[in-house]
């Protein structure tokens, strides 16, 4: 997304399940075209707009489409400080000194003629009678539907003093806010609102209980509809205000501060520079706000980030433990942390002032807690964090503490590099290969339910049983991954390992493997927690993934083929979206129900039932941004009706949902065309080439993480229309046409043959040799008549399949050979190469030398094709200067080196007969057939592709 992530802490304590706010933000490296945001609206569709000094910019949460006067001809956008969205879909912008500009699907004009040209305009709002009133300095003007300006504020009396923002009430009458209180117009008449005489106001919204919230020099005035009166901010001069669904009022103020307030607190969010007064709630509730560092979207996070700025002694944590007491202890590569209130308290792990040995494992039994080290071995702490014990492993290196586990009667497993070592009254015991465990890394230790132990290691995973001897699943043999990073078992005996190949459930002797193939986002898993309500949240180095228990039953059982997955990521506020496995526990779930996991960046700490509701989040609008049809942009609409000779269809399309754009999936369909849905996944155009003559209707699909295309609730849609029209022998006059005239061919030649023989019938009685003989004769005519037209058939199939400049096959033809090679290289397995042939600057050779010459070149670029080529190879004119070039029985290196040579020829072809200075050269796209491009559709559009980049890269050459 290019943005920037900030956190702002609201709440009591760092593990309390309190408000906290993500704040992302994008300014000119990220595709503005300045960074003052001065208004901000959304339209009808979707799509957040956006005015700046250089122009107005249009938002689809990814990228910013910018409208100015250097991509917009006859439009002046410089300045604009109002926008207003229109009902049927158009937006309003007002400029500082340009007037007014209208955008509807695609279309730019200029509003009010030369009436508003150099009008400057800082409000508008359109009425029921669909008049536009407008705010311009120190006058309120009204644009009549028959275009003509009105200055009504004049006409009515308005004081003549700045207006600062335009509304209407219930009763649709409007009111204007002034630098001197705000006034009601009803009915052509204009009258003092409220008590808000004197006031400088800046804003006013309706409360939506029957009141209204006025933003003033002196703070904010919330006026309720029970008539009670309250003043916040006193003494703040308040530019903007909005009232969100939950009841919270923000606001922006002229010190360039955002502020939320709710149930009587006032609470800053913390903004990069000065808030300006843009500042709007969308759809989705999320609140943008515009400042002089560009444009920024305030949510209310599922996970928030305990970093080095609350007291950790390190940002790259590793491991997470609540001990019995409640306390919260946090590993990390700088050494130990626990958490009191809203802070992080350093535990001292080594005396003076000696550096902590980085701990990346974590046990707690009673009041203890166990810490395991980089080299350092293990100690023991008791409730308060001091150091009670250290245990120092075999070897003059220590070996890495990966994982403990200390069990009830205060026997202490410990997981290091160099295997398992039991610890057990003073005492410790080894426990390696030798012993059978399938690797030396120790990644976790997990006792079951059953009381088995359960080893994860480097190269698979052991079980260790009341006797103390080990069972090993080998990464070697028949176990389904090779490193395993976690283990929770369920009171049915199943045990769940996330592991570097996916989740892994065993049940009984038989091991389940979910993994990417079923829709998770990575294979890489480090913690699986259960949340005691139906979800395993599970670690890795792209988020936190939560998973349904109820979907991994149908998956297993073949009911379902994927799983809905809901990623919380950095995009979610956590600190970083790499969480660190390897270590352990790399994630814990506290009694109060929140999620704890050790990142890259910091310990996250996520809201299950905040993340539960973002889960069910209704469906984003789904919107076409752009059409091209062979490279030339479109006005967007619905339907497009284009010529038989269009071969690059293009559309760009976004799905409009802004709290997590880059978790939107997608997918299309081209009805006429695709047989099933295309998957998309986070691309965001469809490109089709070659389409046959038809109608096909684009549909597009979007839809948030988790995956679910069956839940049409969440499944946003859109779509448009294509109809192309058949070449000219295909349309049905020249049909027509054809068909009477063969119908009259044939007619003529019957009535040709009746009048001969009646002829002969007269002659019969008199000159019967002579007619025998002139019958034989006139056999033969009608038996060459018959050759003739056939032969006529045949030019007229020749002609149908056939270039006539060239003499080369046509495009029908070629399309007809590749389908026919393609089956045949399906039945034997023969290489099968596809290429397309374009000559450079083709159109500078007939602008230069003329049609004349151009068609020479034609013919000899043709000429050669065929001669090089030779037998066994295919070659036909595909439309303009583009041949199609079909090679089989060769592999794609001896293909590209044929189409190089073939090059090379073309490029010493000289026309001195026509003119010296006519040189030749052509850029070749190759594709082969593959997996992925075993269609004419795939081969073809893969081609075209390569051949595309030829151009790109410089002409003249070959690319496959």
């Amino acid at each position: 997304m290019g943005c920037c992530l900030l956190l702002l802490i609201v709440g009591a304590g760092p593990l309390a399940a309190a408000t906290r706010h993500t704040v992302a933000g994008w300014g000119m490296e990220q595709g503005l075209p300045h960074n003052l945001v001065q208004s901000v609206a959304q339209g009808s569709d979707g799509f957040i707009w956006l005015g700046t000094w250089e122009g107005a910019v249009r938002f689809n949460g990814r990228s910013f489409t910018v409208f100015d006067r250097q991509n917009t001809p006859g439009v002046e956008l410089s300045g604009v400080q109002s926008i207003l969205a229109e009902a049927d879909g158009a937006m309003l912008f007002g400029t500082m000194s340009d007037g007014i500009y209208r955008y509807h699907r695609g279309r730019w004009e200029a509003v009010g003629g030369e009436a508003t040209r150099h009008l400057p305009v800082s409000a508008m709002l359109r009425d029921s009678s669909g008049a536009l009133w407008i705010a311009s300095a120190e006058r309120l003007l009204r644009l009549m539907t028959s275009g003509q300006l009105i200055d009504a504020g004049a006409e009515m009396g308005l004081p003549r003093v700045p207006i600062t923002a335009l509304s209407s009430d219930r009763d649709g009458a409007l009111l204007v806010a002034t630098e001197h209180g705000v006034h009601r117009v009803w009915k052509g008449r204009l009258a003092p609102w409220k008590a808000t005489a004197g006031w400088v106001v800046r804003d006013l919204v309706d409360d939506t209980q029957g009141g209204w919230i006025v933003a003033a020099d002196d703070g904010i005035h919330w006026l309720h509809g029970d008539g009670r009166q309250e003043h916040l901010l006193a003494g703040e001069r308040v530019d903007s205000v909005r009232r969100d669904a939950n009841g919270a009022l923000w606001m922006s103020l002229s010190a360039g501060r955002l502020e939320r307030y709710v149930d009587g607190h006032s609470e800053r969010i913390v903004i990069p520079g000065q808030v300006s007064p843009a500042l709007m709630i969308d759809r989705e509730g999320l609140v943008w706000a515009g400042s002089t560092d560009g444009l920024f979207r305030v949510d209310e996070g599922a996970a928030r980030g305990l970093t080095h700025a609350d007291g950790l002694g390190s940002d790259y944590v590793r491991a997470v433990i609540q001990s019995d007491d409640g306390v919260v202890w946090v590993g990390h590569s700088e050494g130990l942390n626990r958490l009191q209130g809203e802070r992080a308290v350093p535990v001292r792990l080594v005396s003076g002032s000696g550096r902590d040995a980085s701990v990346l494992a974590l046990a707690s039994h009673g009041d203890e807690v166990w810490a395991g080290t980089y080299n350092r071995g293990v100690y023991r702490l008791d409730g308060s964090g001091r150091v009670r014990q250290q245990i120092i492993l075999p070897g003059a290196l220590q070996p890495l503490v990966r994982a403990l586990r200390v069990d009830d009667d205060g026997t202490v497993w410990i997981g290091s590099s160099d295997g398992v070592y039991r610890y057990r009254d003073g005492e410790l015991r080894h426990y390696g290969e030798e012993e059978g465990l399938p690797g030396l890394a120790v990644l976790s230790l997990y006792r079951d339910p059953a009381g088995v132990l359960w080893i994860g290691c480097n190269g698979g995973m052991a079980a260790m049983g009341a006797d103390g001897r080990l069972q090993a699943w080998s990464a070697d043999g028949d176990f389904p991954a090779r490193y395993v990073f976690d283990f929770l078992g369920d009171a049915n005996g199943d045990l769940w390992i996330a592991t570097d190949h996916g989740l892994l459930r065993k049940r009984g002797l038989d091991f389940t493997v979910f993994d990417h193939r079923n829709g998770l986002p990575r294979d890489k898993l480090f913690r699986i927690i259960d949340d005691g309500n139906g979800h395993l949240w599970l670690s890795s180095n792209q988020g936190v993934f939560r998973l349904e228990r109820s979907d991994l039953v149908a998956v297993a059982a073949a009911a379902r083929s994927h799983l809905a997955v809901h990623v919380v990521d950095h995009n979610d506020g956590m600190p970083s979206s790499q969480g660190n496995g390897a270590s352990s526990p790399a994630g814990w779930m506290t009694r109060e129900g929140l999620l704890l996991f050790p990142t890259a960046g910091g310990l996250a700490l996520i809201d299950p039932a905040r993340a539960d509701g973002y889960v069910r989040q209704r469906k984003a609008p789904m919107a076409i941004e752009s059409v091209e049809v062979d490279g030339t942009p479109q006005s967007v609409r619905v339907a497009y009706d284009l010529p038989a000779e269009v071969e690059r269809i293009a559309v760009a399309y976004a799905g409009l949902g802004f709290r997590a754009p880059d978790k939107m999936r997608y997918r299309y369909r081209m009805e006429g065309f695709d047989a099933d849905w295309v998957d998309a996944g986070s691309r965001t155009e469809a490109v089709y080439t070659n389409l046959q003559p038809g109608r096909y209707r684009l549909r597009v699909q979007s839809i948030a993480l988790p995956l679910d295309w069956d839940n049409r609730e969440r499944v946003g849609e859109t779509s448009i229309t294509f109809d192309i029209a058949a070449p000219y022998w295909q349309r049905p006059w020249v049909l027509l046409l054809a068909a009477a005239t063969m119908v009259g061919l044939l007619l003529l030649l019957i009535s040709w043959r009746t009048a001969s023989y009646r002829r002969r019938q007269r002659l019969l009685n008199t000159e019967i040799g002579a007619r025998t003989q002139e019958l034989r004769e006139k056999n033969h005519a009608l038996e060459q008549a018959g050759v003739e037209r056939d032969n006529l058939m045949q030019r007229l199939e020749y002609m149908a399949m056939h270039d006539a400049l060239t003499g080369l096959p046509n495009r029908r033809a070629g399309d007809a050979h590749l389908q026919q090679m393609l089956g045949e290289a399906a039945r034997t397995g023969t290489s099968l190469n596809v290429a397309l042939l374009d000559i450079d600057h083709f159109k500078h050779v007939n602008d230069r030398f003329g049609h004349e010459a151009g068609d020479r070149v034609l013919r000899e670029v043709a000429g050669l094709l065929q001669l090089q080529l030779g037998a066994g190879q295919y070659v036909s004119r595909y439309g303009g200067e583009e041949f199609l070039i079909v090679l089989c029985g060769m592999s794609l290196d001896k293909a590209v080196m044929l189409l190089q040579e073939l090059r090379m020829r073309l490029a010493r072809l000289r026309l001195e007969e026509v003119d010296p200075d006519i040189a030749i050269s052509v850029s070749i796209g190759v594709a082969a057939l593959g997996q992925d491009q075993d269609t004419i559709r795939t081969l073809l559009a893969a081609a075209d592709r390569h051949l595309y980049r030829a151009k790109r890269e410089g002409r003249n050459r070959v690319l496959s």
